[in-house]
Order: C-alpha cells, then structure tokens, then sequence
C-alpha cells in the first residue's frame, strides 16, 4: 500500500522526529517536559484510533477528533552529525489530513489507544511558544502515557518541523536529556511500535 492510493494531494508538512517507547514511567523525563511547558502539570487527554497496516512500519493512519491523519516515512535526505550525541536516529515524516477514511486495497481494524500527554512547542532558541503557525515552524517535546489494550505503555518524543539543517538537529540533540532507558532498541515510531508489540504478539 503506498500513500499515492491514500491521499491525492502533497502533504500538508513535514517533520523530523525521534521517539522512545517504554515499559514503565521515566519522571525525569515527564518533569523535563512539565518544566518547559506552559501548563505544567496539566495533561492533554484523548484517544486516538490507529489502524496498523501489516508490513509497514513506515506509514501511519490514526483518526483524531473526526479528522484523519496520514504520515509515511520518507528517506533519509539532511546529513546527520556524526556528533548527534541521542541514542537512535531521527526520521523523516510527510504529513496529511483528510476528512474521511480514504479508500484502501484491504480492511483495517481500528486500535484505540488511550493517551495522557504533555507537550510543550518551542522556537528555534529553544524558547516556549503558544502561537502557532500552519505549517507548523516549531520543536515539539512530549512525553505520554499510553493504554492500549489494558497494558501501559510510555514515549518520550522530539517532533521538529520547518528548520530542519543538521546544525538545527545537532543543537537540539544536546539540549535533550538522555536517560538510560533511552536505547537505540527501543527507538521506534509509533506505527513501528504497534507494529512490533500489539499486531505481532
């Protein structure tokens, strides 16, 4: 299944994202994400419906609040520093949003997944924004406690979008905490993830 067969146009945007899926809660990493966030302890709470495509870790279809997202994997195209000092490797994204459940060679089965998550956006200096523009020109940083099918799950996440250069890449990097748990196995995007752990168990 390619994405020309789900969405018709170019894509909305593009990103350049790093995540890390977890077992159990990491709270340095949720207080960093509450100390540069605007409304600290105060988590956004929602479910998202994913439905996972066999074999494709590279493409992603969710619904949220009535609307459709789309996202596949691009390749890899921004040289990376060899200095980038966060276990794993960043990603490239494109990125689009329907109005309906686009048309698809075989059935998908809806995934709910439960989500508390807190997120604080972030200029370029790495200062917090509440202004957001469209297409998005910001850094994300995230981190979210997941339920899926009664079992708890945990991901931290970098989502950058509008400068992405590897000098960009390699100033976030650093200012990113690294915690042991953070590993280059557990790594993953969320399609990958459900992938691997939910349609593969």
């Amino acid at each position: 299944m390619d994405t020309p067969k789900l969405v018709p146009q170019q894509p909305l945007y593009s990103t350049i994202e790093i995540r890390w899926f977890f077992s159990s809660p990491i709270e340095e990493l949720v207080n960093f994400v509450k100390e540069l966030s605007l409304y600290k302890n105060k988590p956004e709470t929602r479910t998202d419906t994913y439905f996972p495509m066999a074999d494709r870790p590279d493409l992603g279809l969710k619904v949220r609040d009535d609307i459709y997202e789309v996202k596949q994997r691009q390749e890899w195209t921004i040289p990376l520093p060899e200095s980038q000092p966060l276990p794993g490797k960043f990603e490239a994204w494109d990125k689009w949003t329907l109005e309906k459940l686009p048309k698809t060679e075989s059935k998908l089965t809806g995934l709910p997944i439960i989500k508390k998550r807190w997120l604080t956006s972030l200029d370029q200096a790495f200062n917090v924004i509440s202004n957001f523009s469209n297409p998005p020109q910001e850094i994300q940083i995230e981190y979210t406690e997941i339920k899926i099918e009664a079992t708890n799950h945990y991901t931290f996440a970098l989502e950058i979008s509008g400068f992405p250069t590897p000098e960009k890449l390699l100033e976030i990097a650093r200012k990113t905490p690294i915690h042991p748990r953070m590993t280059a196995e557990n790594c993953c995007s969320y399609p990958a993830f459900i992938l691997e752990n939910v349609v593969k168990k």
